[in-house]
C-alpha cells in the first residue's frame, strides 16, 4: 500500500477533490429532477462515506480525510470537463508515487463512484452512460 505521507499537501488534496467532483459531475450529468437529484445526492455521499470499508488499504485511508479548499461549480458541463480533466491528473499524481494496485483501485473507485451515483436515481441515462464511458478512457490515459 501506498503511504500518504509520500504525497504533499496539495497532491493529497488532489485525490481527495477528485472523487467529489466525478459524485458532483455524474449527478449533474442528466436533470433527473428534485427527487432523482436528492437520490443522486445521498448516493454520492454514501458511496463516499462507504470507501471507509473499500477492500483498498490505500482508498480506506485516503477516504479518512477531509479535503481542504473545495470548489464544485454548478454548470453541468463546466463540472464534467472538470472532473474529466483532474481525474486523469490525479491518476498520474498517484502513479509517480504510489503502487499500481492503488493506481488501479483508485480509478475502479472513480468509475464506481460515477455509477452509483447516476443509477441512483432513474437508472443511468444516455448522459450519464457518456460521462462514465469519458470518465474510463480519461482514467486509462
Amino acid at each position: 500500500m501506498t503511504d500518504l505521507s509520500v504525497f504533499t499537501e496539495d497532491e493529497l488534496n488532489q485525490l481527495l477533490h477528485v472523487p467529489r467532483q466525478v459524485a458532483w459531475a455524474a449527478m449533474l450529468a442528466e436533470n433527473d429532477g428534485i427527487i432523482g437529484t436528492a437520490q443522486e445526492l445521498y448516493a454520492g455521499g454514501k458511496v463516499l462515506v462507504e470507501a471507509e470499508q473499500y477492500d483498498s488499504e490505500f482508498i480506506r485511508e485516503l477516504a479518512a480525510r477531509t479535503p481542504e479548499g473545495e470548489t464544485i461549480g454548478s454548470d453541468p458541463d463546466e463540472a464534467i470537463a472538470d472532473a474529466l480533466a483532474k481525474a486523469p491528473v490525479a491518476i498520474a499524481v498517484l502513479r509517480a508515487k504510489g503502487t499500481e494496485d492503488d493506481v488501479h483501485a483508485y480509478g475502479q473507485w472513480l468509475i464506481e463512484i460515477a455509477v452509483k451515483v447516476s443509477d441512483a436515481a432513474k437508472g443511468i441515462s444516455s448522459a450519464e452512460q457518456s460521462f462514465v464511458a469519458r470518465l474510463t478512457e480519461a482514467i486509462k490515459g
